[in-house]
């Protein structure tokens, strides 16, 4: 539980930072833009400090929860640690991201013209920011995911990994490897958009990280039960 509170003190002081900057903001900001660099979609500046409560929200209702359920099952006390780690991680992964809508209204539209199109490299800089959060995410994942006991609510919950153990452990164990690659190619992909200043390079990174961390282990968890029910 200390690592959960900690994070959740820094989702508060990244909040209350959030909310002091929109202060200096105008009534309406630019909160989206497209593929192509156009901003489509304009709204109130608080919509910024709304969505830096998401990762305070998470922390507090993961602690509110845990306070009163986590004695109902051995099971889940033994996913416990995992659970508040995996939690304390997608916590600090959001918070990066609080800032992005700001950056977009601070900085790039400073006269807050929807006509105005950000220079591509800007954009391209934002994305490959963007997709280091989510490789650094995949590699954490993989060193948690590895761990986790059958449970309903967190792993990779297929009907072939809920309906044997053995599966279950071995789909997991992979878990670990597919994250791991998913995340460093995404590293690679990312590096390489950056340096070439082109941004196939990250479609084609995270295309190869889903279906490495999300596909492949769905395949296998298929496979195996197969293989150990046809024995």
């Amino acid at each position: 539980m200390k690592i959960i509170k900690f994070v959740l003190t820094l989702a508060i002081l990244n909040l209350i930072a959030l909310i002091l900057i929109t202060l200096g903001l105008p009534d309406i900001v630019p909160i989206h833009m497209n593929l192509f660099g156009a901003v489509d979609t304009f709204g109130s500046r608080w919509i910024i400090p709304i969505i830096g409560m998401i990762p305070v929200l998470m922390g507090v209702i993961y602690i509110l929860l845990t306070q009163n359920s986590h004695s109902y099952n051995s099971q889940n006390d033994l996913n416990k640690g995992i659970e508040e780690k995996i939690i304390s991680a997608v916590t600090i992964f959001l918070i990066p991201f609080t800032w992005l809508v700001m950056i977009f209204a601070w900085k790039l539209y400073e006269n807050f013209n929807p006509s105005i199109t950000p220079p591509i490299l800007i954009i391209i800089d934002l994305m490959v920011f963007i997709f280091v959060i989510i490789a650094i995410f995949f590699i954490l994942l993989g060193f948690f995911i590895k761990d986790i006991k059958p449970n309903g609510y967190i792993g990779i919950r297929t009907p072939w990994t809920l309906k044997n153990e053995l599966v279950w452990k071995k789909t997991h164990e992979l878990g670990f490897y597919t994250c791991l690659i998913a995340g460093l190619s995404l590293l690679a992909f990312s590096l390489a958009s950056f340096l070439t200043q082109d941004f196939f390079y990250i479609i084609i990174g995270f295309i190869i990280a889903i279906f490495v961390a999300a596909i492949i282990p769905v395949i296998y968890s298929y496979q195996e039960f197969n293989k150990i029910t046809n024995n």
